[in-house]
């Protein structure tokens, strides 16, 4: 049994509350069950009990068994002291606080239907890939599309408190934290993290007083990536020219990377990170400023234009420095555009929204979503073998994050699927 199973019963009151009595044999009348709380503290907030002929009011705790409490050490959390009543499965000790208070507790395993104790411990031992699988086929799609919503509503929340916590650190720069986070999916997960390194080690602020000189731009991304160390063609020789004269001048050899922290192999030239390098350079001389682009530009064919800009005359001919090709422009193909929409200006926007009490920003993200086609991978293909209605790329981010946060977690009761199981 999982604590969530005890939080359904709690929040539903799915338990026989006739003749309800504390542990210790005092009678409880519920009142007000309480406000799920889904941060840290009490699990529920702000309940009404009457226990004996007193009313009381304040936090409620589940958990399994009572000694659970010191497990998680609740007793040296102050958020604690207010709890009224104990809720668990069962009592193995009791619980008594610094002030040789014994809280009240009561006891649910013998209380709880046989039936939704059945069918939660179905779905808890399920080997099937979605526990619920075959409960999910004869579900409304009305409650299929709410668990959509809930499950992608939860992940733009995730999403932008990542970009809130770089901002934070950015000291409230927006264009520097869209820098960052649109440099560091420029690395497509192969090259994340050298290319955030990048960001850091090379500010924005920085490179935008060279914009009027895009060979001054290009000569430090290159040359603080690494990717200059040994000019290889009379190119790279003239960028490191470049690059070791504002080097000396501004001292950036304390941060430059290596070419040794970028990853070239099991991957095709289109994805090198030079590649990547000289797409975002077009990218950061053809836009001045992120964040405008992203205020001005919700129709996803201008974003295109913007963000699919070819790479100069020397990358249209290059995979890495002094290394032809004989095909293609090195154009950031569609794939690697609507994965920068979903990881990159998405998200932003919905911060952006959230930091400035923004409801038309979250709108604008979710419509950008809705134009774009849906992902097909693993978990998509599984969740339309159950029928589910994965149309465009809002329905398919949904769908991954139910996956990946609730199923695969076996939350069942997190889930409005799962919770409707039980209550039939």
């Amino acid at each position: 049994m999982k604590e969530d199973f005890l939080h359904y019963i709690w929040n539903y009151q799915d338990f026989n509350t006739i003749d309800l009595h504390t542990t210790t044999g005092e009678e409880v009348t519920i009142i007000q069950k309480g406000f799920h709380n889904h941060d840290s503290g009490p699990d529920f907030s702000e309940g009404r009990i009457k226990i004996g002929n007193v009313n009381w009011a304040g936090n409620i705790e589940i958990h399994i068994k009572s000694s659970d409490w010191h497990l998680h050490k609740h007793q040296e959390d102050a958020a604690y002291d207010n709890v009224i009543l104990h809720v668990v499965w069962e009592e193995d000790i009791p619980i008594i606080t610094g002030e040789n208070r014994r809280i009240p507790t009561i006891e649910l395993k013998n209380r709880v239907n046989s039936k939704v104790l059945s069918k939660y411990r179905k779905l808890l031992s399920s080997k099937s890939t979605i526990a619920c699988e075959k409960d999910f086929l004869h579900t409304s799609e009305l409650k299929q599309m709410a668990m959509l919503d809930a499950a992608l509503a939860r992940r733009m929340e995730r999403k932008a408190a990542e970009v809130l916590a770089i901002l934070e650190q950015n000291t409230g720069n927006w264009e520097q934290t869209a820098y960052q986070l649109l440099l560091r999916n420029f690395g497509f997960k192969l090259n994340n993290e050298a290319f955030e390194r990048l960001a850091r080690s090379m500010p924005l602020a920085f490179l935008q007083k060279q914009l009027h000189e895009p060979i001054m731009v290009e000569a430090l991304l290159f040359g603080q990536a690494g990717f200059l160390d040994a000019p290889s063609d009379e190119y790279a020789k003239t960028l490191k020219q470049h690059y070791d004269f504002q080097s000396a001048k501004f001292s950036l050899q304390e941060t430059k990377l290596l070419r040794s922290q970028w990853k070239f192999m099991r991957t095709r030239p289109g994805n090198f990170p030079t590649v990547r390098l000289a797409q975002l350079l077009s990218f950061l001389i053809e836009n001045k400023s992120i964040m405008s682009l992203l205020m001005d530009n919700f129709e996803i064919d201008e974003l295109a234009k913007k963000l699919r800009v070819l790479p100069n005359s020397y990358w249209q001919r290059h995979y890495d420095f002094g290394k032809e090709q004989t095909k293609g422009k090195n154009q950031m193909g569609k794939a690697s555009f609507y994965n920068l929409v979903i990881n990159t200006l998405v998200p932003l926007l919905v911060a952006y929204g959230k930091y400035i009490d923004d409801q038309d920003s979250f709108e604008k993200a979710m419509s950008l979503l809705e134009t774009i086609p849906a992902e097909e991978n693993r978990i998509t293909k599984t969740w339309k073998k159950l029928k589910l209605p994965i149309k465009n790329m809002q329905d398919s981010q949904g769908a991954i994050e139910q996956y990946n946060e609730f199923c695969s977690k076996l939350r069942c009761m997190e889930c409005t699927v799962g919770v409707g199981i039980l209550r039939k």
